[in-house]
């Protein structure tokens, strides 16, 4: 066995090795007879077959697997020991075919120990900047509680308007091919697609209109997606959201005394999220001060945890919503590379700044109560980054 050493940065080794020949047979052979165990070869007992036998017989691609997986284990293992690099994760393998009485050759990247070097964390200076509430943000947040209470009242008297609600015989054919036939279906204009909003509009109860629009990424059969979709609409029912009044009445149903009361509660709430998000702000800054103040290096297979756990969290977030990656791509505003690459930069400040911290802690003895431990893996669980298990 040979092996060279390059450390590629301060937190990667790349250990080249390679394998005699004759070690490979070795190989081989050992495995063959570990194989011979449990391949039935008619007229031997297990264990008992010739390996001229054992070639026609036993699953040549598992085979060479296995021997790939014994010889990375072994010498690999014996070639860190002998230099005595210790991993900091699990070293990653860029390895060929391994091929009996031929030599071998392999990789393994290692990620080492991250290197912190700080530079001063005392005594920085930001600007904490101020987010003033204003009447107009008192008054969107409750137009929001306003529209989350409002009632759905059946309209009669007049024509559809956009954002209305209708129950209508809805068909769809693409090119001549009915692709979706005629059904009762609720189309809510507010979410629905623009151009089957627009279309509808000024339409009356039992009007039927036909229209072409291009179908968007919300269509549900995907390959019909970005082509012309000829629609046929018949209006069965109209109705709309009322707004309830914003009274003392309507103060009282949320559980304040006055009107007034409430417009008070709300507004010191704004003032509370203001004042968290300057804290946050001022803090990001500080930490940003730190950061270019200090020399960090680490292995990528910390920003690589990182990101995998992220992907997580987005999959449970979308499972939740019943929302594909895909049409979150898109309506983001991202392609599935340009998503990796901000999720990449993400977590390498991430991971550099849970490495300042970490290390502040460590320099400064802070220490952290069981308490604050049980919440923090509380939150954990309710984001669903941890199982009940772990």
């Amino acid at each position: 066995m040979q092996f060279t050493t390059e450390q590629t940065n301060p937190c990667t080794l790349v250990v080249s090795i390679d394998v005699e020949a004759e070690q490979v047979s070795r190989t081989f052979e050992s495995v063959y007879r570990e194989f011979s165990r449990f391949v039935s070869v008619p007229g031997f007992r297990p264990g008992k077959p010739p390996r001229a036998l054992m070639e026609k017989y036993v699953n040549q691609a598992r085979l060479q697997e296995r021997v790939r997986e014994k010889l990375v284990s072994e010498v690999g293992q014996k070639a860190l020991e002998e230099q005595e690099i210790e991993p900091f994760r699990a070293p990653t393998l860029d390895a060929g075919e391994v091929t009996d009485k031929q030599p071998f050759s392999f990789k393994i990247t290692v990620p080492l120990e991250p290197q912190v070097a700080l530079g001063a964390y005392t005594g920085i200076q930001v600007e904490r900047p101020l987010f003033p509430v204003t009447d107009e943000m008192v008054a969107e947040r409750i137009e929001r509680i306003q529209a989350d209470r409002a009632r759905v009242e059946r309209i009669t008297d007049r024509p559809v308007q956009a954002e209305d609600i209708l129950v209508a015989e809805v068909a769809v054919e693409v090119e001549g091919e009915v692709v979706s036939p005629k059904r009762r279906q609720l189309l809510n204009l507010a979410t629905s697609s623009s151009a089957v909003s627009e279309a509808v509009v000024g339409m009356n109860i039992d009007d039927e209109k036909t229209f072409d629009v291009v179908l968007d990424e919300n269509f549900t059969q995907e390959e019909h997606r970005g082509k012309t979709g000829t629609y046929t609409v018949k209006v069965a029912s109209i109705s709309a959201k009322k707004l309830p009044e914003i009274d003392d009445a309507f103060a009282k149903e949320l559980g304040y005394d006055s009107v007034d009361a409430f417009k008070e509660e709300i507004k010191s709430s704004i003032e509370t999220e203001s004042i968290r998000y300057s804290d946050q702000v001022a803090e990001q800054r500080i930490i940003q001060n730190i950061l270019e103040n200090s020399t960090i290096n680490f292995p990528y297979a910390l920003v690589r945890e990182e990101m995998e756990d992220a992907y997580r969290q987005l999959a449970a977030e979308l499972k939740r919503m019943n929302v594909g990656y895909e049409i979150w791509l898109q309506a983001n505003g991202y392609t599935a590379d340009s998503h990796r690459e901000e999720l990449e930069q993400v977590s390498q400040m991430r991971v550099a700044t849970i490495l300042a911290l970490h290390n502040i802690a460590t320099t400064e003895n802070f220490q952290v109560s069981d308490e604050a431990i049980d919440a923090e893996f509380s939150n954990l669980l309710k984001q669903g980054r941890i199982s009940e298990e772990q």
